[in-house]
């Protein structure tokens, strides 16, 4: 078996520490009265970033979903969360890593993350709006008020995610690198 395709002891047991840290940054929270300000988006770009786009995304979905089974209001919408979640950080990651060997610079972290934010925005909405539409109806004429409270909430927890994911990537890196710990994370890169 080549190392090089395989993930490793190490690249398993530190995959396995980002889903908890992405779990537990749910945690993290103040409820609005349409969602929830949170650091989670943060630590989900974080792991597109560490790990590459499809592996940061199964970590980032896993935990996210991890924390909605751990609500049993949220419990239903945890394959949803799985998703957007995951689909948010593979576009950061992708974005971030597309260029193998080459350093990454601020302006590509920061541009990942917006991309991802993005992502994420547009998927949560569209959710939202299918819910509140189809789902679990409400009035029709609420659904906009309700929407917007909700772009408010994600763009607060979005805005974070650009400005902190990028910095924590910019400190942990060379600490990770130095331990020889990057091949671990992206064996394939």
């Amino acid at each position: 078996m080549k190392q090089n395709t395989r993930m490793t002891t190490l690249g398993l047991a530190l995959a396995g520490v980002m889903v908890a840290l992405v779990m537990i940054s749910n945690y993290i929270s103040i409820p609005t009265a349409f969602s929830r300000l949170h650091v989670a988006n943060a630590v989900c770009m974080l792991a597109g970033m560490m790990f590459g786009g499809l592996r940061g995304g199964i970590i980032a979905g896993l935990g996210s979903a991890l924390f909605d089974l751990t609500f049993p209001a949220y419990a239903p919408e945890a394959w949803v969360t799985f998703l957007t979640k995951g689909l948010m950080t593979l576009v950061a990651g992708l974005f971030v890593n597309h260029r193998k060997n080459a350093p990454v610079k601020m302006p590509t972290l920061l541009i990942g993350s917006f991309l991802g934010v993005i992502t994420y925005i547009v998927l949560y909405l569209s959710k939202s709006y299918i819910q509140m539409r189809w789902v679990v109806p409400v009035p029709v004429e609420t659904i906009p008020a309700a929407l917007l409270g909700k772009l408010s909430s994600s763009a607060i927890n979005g805005l974070f995610a650009i400005i902190v994911a990028p910095l924590l990537y910019s400190a942990l890196m060379p600490g990770l690198k130095a331990a020889g710990l990057t091949e671990a994370l992206k064996p394939n890169k």
